[in-house]
């Protein structure tokens, strides 16, 4: 069979659809489904698992993927359980409310229109990693499937997963709060979540249109939280909270309308977490500012700093008993009271209750903290085929100039007296992805440029920085 190699990543399934790109053909199509879902299957038996719940977002191609990937897992024999529509975290909720450790999110999470993947996991909450990417690759390309007659059924988890969440947080004094799901999943549950635990809620986007005919939901563009800030500053809400396509992440303005990265946001959420748990470790990626780990230290905690991908944080998480975790793209992770999946409903939600429980808003609780000037994540073109040996070189280069300073262990991040800057393959998109801090603005530009000079060297990677 014909299915493409780079839509095996690091640890996921991601490629593009035949119906919005017809080149296509040995991407997602139906019979690469069916492949998919034989494998993955496959693979649960392996494991003794008799079943494999599923999931898909709303795109307008989702529910044809889900229907092939599902024939594929019955052909192998595991019995599926088709929650419908819903979000990555309804998925692992479902994975724990049922006691199946088995499951399969399909959805393109942000990626643009034209893509989807899989989101995959034989251990409840702990997403699949590259072994076992590897593994589901090798049995689908050598046929090497499972054989059987599995049922599928249909559950509709959704009050549940409502419920479950609700009943875990409690606002001490009611907020006004703005939710922009960008007509993604997100709005099947967004609103109800926030008005049954005591929020004013004032809905922007909050239509399901899987067009997404005002933004694209994605919080870490932040062009595409430009009505956001809009309606905080029109409304005098608390807080604006934006969510991706899968609701996995979670984007945050403050009453000032102004742009609060998650890293920040997780800094804020781990204090209370320190305060119970004295010495608690906190896991965070390598895209995050330095403020954090200061932060953590200041309040008690040990700081780790980690691989970007929800699968790293996660798997390091629970290798290292934390309580709490984080990426800068908005994935928050809470075991504190919690699951320890990355809900960006969920993690709104304890933001609420975190400024709600006080009397000042959040720029001022975000106030007493470390402050540096930090860029937006940039992005360059570069192909999936070649990106990782072009960081490969650059790795290997900036050692050569850098010396100790360079953290290799997602890319190169590279740490000055003044600040540092990061450049590493994207997991999901065929790009290098960018970030730079500085104690001030100059210390920002200076390394910026730094690395732009060195990049513009290495061939395969494109001359134009996005979102810069």
């Amino acid at each position: 069979m014909s299915i493409k190699p780079t839509l095996f990543r690091e640890y996921d399934v991601r490629g593009r659809v035949p119906e919005v790109f017809p080149d296509a053909v040995d991407e997602l199509t139906d019979d690469n489904m069916r492949a998919l879902g034989r494998g993955f299957g496959t693979l649960a038996r392996e494991r003794g698992l008799e079943s494999v719940v599923i999931c898909h977002d709303l795109r307008h191609y989702s529910a044809r993927l889900r229907d092939c990937f599902a024939e594929g897992l019955a052909a192998s024999g595991v019995d599926v359980i088709d929650i419908g529509c819903g979000l990555s975290p309804t998925l692992y909720f479902a994975q724990i409310h049922l006691d199946s450790p088995a499951g399969v999110m399909i959805t393109a999470s942000h990626n643009p229109q034209g893509w989807s993947g899989l989101k995959m996991s034989l251990n409840y909450v702990q997403t699949m990693l590259r072994p076992e990417i590897e593994q589901l690759r090798t049995i689908i390309e050598t046929e090497a499937y499972a054989s059987g007659s599995g049922r599928i059924e249909q559950r509709d988890l959704r009050a549940a997963y409502l419920d479950d969440m609700v009943s875990r947080v409690s606002l001490a004094r009611p907020l006004k709060i703005v939710l922009d799901p960008g007509n993604g999943t997100a709005a099947l549950f967004c609103v109800e979540a926030f008005e049954r635990v005591g929020a004013e809620v004032v809905p922007l986007f909050c239509e399901p249109d899987a067009d997404f005919p005002n933004h694209f939901p994605n919080p870490s563009e932040m062009s595409a939280r430009e009505a956001i800030r809009a309606k905080v500053r029109e409304t005098g809400a608390d807080l604006g909270f934006s969510f991706d396509g899968d609701g996995d992440r979670l984007g945050v303005q403050d009453h000032e309308g102004n742009d609060i990265n998650a890293d920040r946001i997780l800094m804020m959420l781990a204090r209370p977490v320190l305060a119970k748990n004295p010495g608690a470790t906190v896991v965070f990626d390598v895209k995050c500012t330095q403020a954090l780990p200061e932060d953590i230290e200041a309040h008690g905690g040990r700081p780790l700093m980690w691989k970007t991908g929800h699968s790293y944080i996660k798997s390091k998480m629970i290798e290292e008993d934390a309580l709490i975790a984080g990426e800068r793209s908005g994935h928050i992770f809470i075991r504190d009271g919690f699951h320890g999946y990355d809900d960006g409903i969920f993690a709104g939600l304890r933001l609420a209750e975190y400024v709600a429980a006080g009397d000042k808003p959040l720029c001022d609780l975000l106030a007493g903290a470390p402050q540096y000037v930090t860029s937006p994540e940039i992005h360059i073109d570069c192909a999936d085929e070649v990106k990782y040996g072009v960081i490969e070189r650059v790795v290997s280069d900036f050692k050569a100039e850098f010396g100790e300073r360079v953290n290799d262990i997602n890319g190169a991040r590279v740490t000055f007296e003044d600040g540092w800057g990061l450049v590493r393959p994207s997991s999901n998109l065929p790009e290098l992805v960018l970030v730079f801090e500085g104690r001030t603005q100059a210390a920002m530009d200076r390394i910026k440029e730094l690395f732009r000079e060195r990049l513009a060297s290495y061939e395969g990677i494109g001359s134009t920085w996005h979102n810069e």
